[in-house]
């Protein structure tokens, strides 16, 4: 009984102490309960993705360092064994090599593509439509692969390709780090966002930021709202579909260039060993060189010949 007289006595303490805080008067027109606008602002936005972006791009490009070195290795391998050009004195066409190629290691890249988003886009791209996410992770993988096509013809041995293509192709990813802010993409700089979208590890990078800034708000993006944003998802759709294009395009061009190509890291490594190394001083000669106009030293005369009697 003393526990409930003590509840009431602290429930009418507390509502003349909220009285007298709003400046009324009595207690009786004091509502009970106080209902407070929502979502908010500490629940309108889910601190997670300002970082899930970045770390999604980071994790697939991850999965595709080892299929970018399988395709370095084996594009310059052939071209170390001399495959191709037995292939093409065999009649094969070059567009047929080409596109064989394209298909078989596009198997793999297609692969990694599905089985990323399939496992990714439930969990933090929940509000967006998973045919729009699937479409990114593919033509990522597909840029990737045109992108490694691009490389091969740089490159004469296979073993030096599958350890600098791969390095060269994350080291594309850190420019993402120019339009990025506490983990969450800027706003703004569209022709900086466009120009480094050329490289498909930053276009994926910034597709996979814009997805998440819409999931923080569980909005997601849809085929209606893709054209939303200064730098809306559908343009880096579309960048990377160029992308595919520009890079098999290069492929194409720089492996009809000859072995010159497969030769410019070596000649690269050598100039720079050339400037970086000291030139040794040479040692002063102790010959002494006369004057021009010293008289000349005159010539031995040869032995008189022996007389045999």
């Amino acid at each position: 009984g003393g526990g409930g007289g003590g509840g009431g006595s602290d429930s009418e303490a507390l509502i003349a102490a909220l009285t007298q805080a709003l400046g009324g008067g009595g207690g009786e027109d004091l509502p009970v309960a106080y209902g407070l606008p929502y979502p908010v602002p500490p629940s309108s936005h889910a601190a997670f993705f300002d970082l899930a972006g970045p770390l999604v791009g980071l994790l697939v490009l991850f999965s595709l360092l080892l299929p970018v070195a399988a395709v370095l290795r084996a594009l310059v391998a052939e071209k170390e064994a001399k495959l191709r050009e037995a292939l093409l004195i065999g009649g094969a066409g070059r567009g047929a090599y080409f596109s064989s190629l394209l298909l078989s290691h596009g198997a793999a890249f297609l692969l990694v593509a599905l089985l990323s988003s399939s496992l990714i886009a439930p969990s933090c791209f929940a509000h967006s439509d998973p045919s729009l996410v699937r479409a990114l992770f593919v033509l990522f993988a597909l840029a990737s692969l045109c992108f490694a096509f691009a490389l091969a013809p740089f490159f004469s041995s296979a073993r030096l390709a599958a350890l600098v293509g791969p390095l060269a192709f994350f080291l594309t990813s850190q420019l993402f780090n120019l339009f990025e802010r506490d983990g969450s993409l800027l706003e703004g700089a569209v022709r900086a966002k466009a120009l480094a979208s050329l490289l498909p590890a930053m276009a994926f990078y910034l597709g996979a930021s814009q997805l998440a800034q819409q999931e923080g708000v569980q909005r997601g993006v849809t085929w209606t709202t893709v054209w939303e944003g200064d730098f809306p998802l559908a343009a880096t759709l579309a960048i990377l579909l160029l992308d595919a294009a520009l890079y098999a395009a290069a492929g194409w061009y720089l492996d009809r260039a000859g072995r010159s190509l497969s030769q410019l890291p070596v000649r690269l490594a050598t100039a720079l060993r050339s400037l970086c190394s000291r030139p040794t001083p040479r040692r002063a000669s102790r010959v002494a060189l006369a004057p021009p106009d010293a008289p000349q030293r005159a010539e031995a005369a040869p032995p008189p010949p022996l007389v045999v009697e």
